[in-house]
């Protein structure tokens, strides 16, 4: 299934069913999801480009996390389960 067309502008209602799934290569702590829900409920409903700007690594706290994606379905890295229905590259891995 392909993802449906997206954009930073958006708001975090308008991808409620969403996970925000997030990696960071700096502490190589693994992946991390945050149901969408969950954000709107404590942080508010504001874009992606502002939740994007403001996301930390909760495990080291000093980078970015990279990449960032925005999953529908189930965890993308998942092991043992269902793959998602399908995820977009937010933010993409430094080299």
């Amino acid at each position: 299934m392909h993802p449906p067309p997206f954009r930073k502008t958006h708001r975090l209602s308008d991808w409620p069913e969403c996970v925000i799934e997030l990696h960071c290569l700096h502490c190589r702590g693994g992946s991390v999801g945050y149901p969408v829900r969950l954000l709107m409920q404590r942080k508010g409903d504001m874009t992606f480009e502002n939740l994007l700007r403001r996301l930390r690594c909760k495990r080291c706290h000093a980078a970015k996390p990279a990449p960032v994606y925005l999953v529908a379905g189930h965890h993308r890295t998942a092991s043992g389960g269902p793959d998602p229905d399908w995820s977009i590259e937010l933010v993409t891995p430094r080299k």
